[in-house]
């Protein structure tokens, strides 16, 4: 095997990787106290989720101001029309969105102390 053709697998292994997405299986406990732990489970994630929205609010607000008063500022210091277009054009974006993955796996792993089955499908 060459090294080109090393190379080649290698590169295709990594891309193939890129295009896989897991999914989790979940099968609930056949007892009633394992349901009725799994939806104090599903109560935590989306207190989890609710604190998760929140925070991403509160920091895209934060930064939204950050962003208006630092352009307010640039077009106080403009002194022509080209700075000020300058000044729009560099206002910095604020891209924050909810990261829920946290919430999600400790659901999973509730859900598995409840007495369910948890199984990572990955296609």
């Amino acid at each position: 095997m060459t090294k080109n053709n090393i190379i080649f697998i290698l590169i295709a292994a990594a891309l193939q990787l890129g295009c896989q997405t897991i999914r989790y299986d979940l099968r609930p406990p056949n007892s009633d106290a394992g349901r009725a732990c799994i939806t104090q489970c599903a109560g935590i994630r989306e207190a989890c989720r609710g604190n998760e929205i929140s925070r991403a609010n509160s920091e895209r607000f934060a930064c939204e101001r950050e962003s208006d008063r630092t352009l307010h500022a640039c077009l106080a210091r403009a002194d022509s029309k080209e700075r000020r277009e300058d000044c729009n054009k560099k206002k910095p974006g604020c891209w924050v969105h909810e990261d829920t993955e946290r919430c999600e796996a400790e659901y999973r792993s509730c859900f598995g102390l409840c007495g369910g089955t948890v199984t990572k499908v990955v296609e």
